[in-house]
This record gives C-alpha cells, structure tokens and sequence, in this order.
C-alpha cells in the first residue's frame, strides 16, 4: 500500500511539473513568439493576451471547483481537464492567425483549469503528512519554472516555434490515458474532521474573505517584483542578461533546496515557524531594495526564497486542515491566488511609473507586513471561537452528570 501511495505521488507531482512547466514555458518572450509566428509587434495584443489568460482562470477555476463538490468524482474531471488540455494544444499548433490563437488559448486554459485537482486529490491521498506534501508539491512547481525558463530560450530559436504545441499535447493526452488507469481507485471523497463538523460555523467559508487576503496579499508581493527584477539588477548592479537571469532564479532554487527543511520541521515549529519565515520575506524583500552589493543581494534573495517556499506551502495545509470542503474552497482560493498574479504586473508598473524600480520590493514588504496582520488576527480569531466553542460543549456535557 505504501509502495502504490508513493508511486502515485510521484505520478501526480509529475504531472505538476509537466502542468506548470508548459503553462510558462513561453511566458518570457510572448513579444518575441508573436512577433516571430504572427508578425504581431504592438505590444498592447501582448498585454491583451496575458490579462484575458489570468482572467480565464480566474473564472473557470471556481467553476472546476463547483462541479467537482456536486459531481464528487475529481478523478474523472481531472481526467476530462488533461484530455481537453492536449486536444486544445493540437489546435494552437495549427493556429493561423493571432485570433486563432488567442481562441485557442482560451479553450486550453478552460481545461487547464481543472489542475488544481492534481493538488487537492494529493493533499487527501497525503492526510497524514500534508506538510511534507505540500512543501513536495512547491518544490517540484519551483523546479518546473526553472525548467521551463531555461527551455524557452530553445523554442523560441525554434524555425515553427508551434510545433512545441505538437509535443505537449502528446504527452498531455498520454497523462489523461495514465490518469484513468492511476486514480481509478483513488478516494476523493471528503474527509471532515469531527470539530469542524460540530461546527460548521467556524468553517473557512464564514471566514473565506479574511482567509482570502491572507493569500492575495502574500501572492501579490511575491509576484509584484518579478515583472522588473532583471532590469532592476542590470541598472542598480550592471549585470548581464545570464547573471540577471540566475539571480532571478535563486527563490525557485532556494524552494528546491530547502524542501527537506520545510518537510523536517514545519509541522513541528507550527505558527512560529510560519511568523519567522514571514519575517524572512519581509526582511529579504525590503533590504533588496537597498543597494547592498551583489552578495548582500544573492543572500537576501535566498532569504526571501526560503521563506515564501515556507509559507506558500504551510498556508496549503491550513487550507485543508480548515476547510470541509477542499474541492471548492481550493478552487476559490486558487482564483485568488491568479487574482494576485492578475494584479501584481499591474501594481508594479504602477509604483515604477510614480516612483522606482527599488520601491516595488518596498512595496511588496509592506504588502507581506499586511498579511501577517492579518493572518495573526484571524488565527487569534479561530482559536477563541475553538476555545468557546469547546468550553461550550464541556458546560453541555455537565448538566447529564
């Protein structure tokens, strides 16, 4: 049993890599990709490309997460979600035209969509180490970005950079035929802890817009300095396009290495743990702000690595460990983190074009300032109304003695 357990980790968590992998892989030269295959230079339609995209996900995801509470069969939409996902990239690599492209684009991401189910369907396969799953899961997210970061410059060097589309939705396709076969005899079905059943008031739902925050403002900041970072090295530190790229990569390889950490440890530190990693993030986004030199940059960015790898993933658990209905609350909550991703871009040209590049990861600490605020009130919040509700039933049992 617990040979088949990891066998199916390791087919989930592969087809995570393979998920986040393709889903950037052309995200750091779109100007370049269409420019090349559509002769498209105006870089307003590339704009107009990336914000239809996040919008895509933001509705549809909720939607995937709706129809698998009522459907309680995640298997099987996961499975529907891979194979319209590999169909819907033959498509793309036929496209003509912009337009066609674009409609393509919109149809693959419907699917594409249906992939927080690879994260919730591993969460509930992993009820008993849930940290070390999740802290597995952000790394292997990590490794694919910097996967797909280093294969992008190959494909846009490609003469048909499309025909990559041939190839991912190949191996799309083949995962769907994998998948029914794998998590044929997977339990999806909810698992609702005793307490929370008692007290379905206390619940993520009532609680859902403080939790919400809690995440947008985390993914906000960690997103808010992506968009300039390169510039920003190569204008404060007068580097080089190879070096700015390494140091941009330095979080995604700090999560990466620091997997065994956060798999020892985070269960065991718990809220503290959470606080200080945190305070890391503040701490390495405001001070890479200041020009320290380029070893004071490396050492808080790998400061800021190590701590949202922490708390990205700790903040999963609290998810499922909360939430009674995992499906639908991720789901919601996965469409707030694109609602990050939406904004961050947004926010940060925003604070460049009032002010400067080093003030967006000011910005962006005071942002993570924010969420602590937050996240400290409503655990303090939880934890009475757990402390009342449990004194509560203690009064109730005495009066039948």
């Amino acid at each position: 049993m617990e040979a088949r357990n990891r066998t199916l980790n390791l087919f989930l968590l592969s087809c995570v890599f393979l998920f986040v992998c393709t889903e950037v892989l052309l995200s750091p030269f779109y100007p370049q990709f269409f420019r090349k295959v559509f002769g498209i230079t105006d870089p307003d339609l590339t704009g107009f490309y990336i914000m239809t995209c996040r919008l895509v996900v933001v509705v549809f995801t909720p939607i995937w997460g709706l129809i698998a509470n009522k459907w309680q069969n995640s298997s099987t939409l996961l499975i529907i979600g891979q194979c319209g996902t590999g169909l819907s990239c033959f498509w793309m690599a036929v496209s003509q035209t912009f337009e066609m492209f674009v409609a393509a684009s919109v149809l693959l991401l419907i699917f594409k969509s249906s992939y927080f189910l690879l994260y919730t369907i591993l969460m509930q396969e992993n009820r008993k180490e849930s940290s070390g799953a999740a802290a597995s899961y952000h790394a292997v997210l990590q490794g694919a970005i910097v996967t797909a970061t280093l294969l992008s410059g190959w494909v846009i060097q490609m003469k048909d950079p499309l025909l990559i589309f041939w190839m991912v939705g190949t191996m799309e396709c083949a995962l769907g035929l994998v998948s029914y076969f794998m998590l044929k005899k997977v339990d999806t079905s909810e698992v609702i802890d005793a307490s929370l059943q008692d007290n379905s008031k206390h619940s993520l739902l009532p609680q859902f817009l403080m939790f919400g925050i809690v995440v947008l403002t985390l993914h906000l900041a960690v997103n808010m300095i992506r968009p300039f970072f390169t510039t920003f090295t190569e204008n404060v530190y007068n580097t080089d396009t190879m070096t700015s790229s390494v140091l941009y990569l330095i979080p995604s390889l700090m999560a990466i290495v620091s997997l065994p950490l956060i798999r020892k440890y985070s269960e065991r530190l718990g809220w503290n743990g959470y606080i200080a990693a945190t305070v890391m993030i503040i701490t390495g986004l405001f001070f890479q702000g200041i020009e320290t030199g380029i070893v004071g940059l490396i050492l808080f960015r790998c400061m800021f690595g190590i701590g949202a790898a922490w708390c990205l993933s700790k903040l999963d658990v609290f998810i499922f460990q909360w939430s009674q209905n995992s499906h639908g609350d991720y789901s919601k909550v996965s469409a707030i983190q694109n609602v990050g991703l939406l904004l961050a871009p947004v926010a940060a040209s925003s604070i460049v074009n009032t002010r400067t590049i080093s003030n967006v990861f000011i910005y962006a600490s005071l942002f993570v300032v924010l969420h602590l605020i937050v996240f400290l009130w409503g655990t303090f919040t939880r934890e009475r109304n757990r402390g009342k509700l449990q004194l509560h039933k203690e009064e109730k049992h005495a009066l039948y003695k």
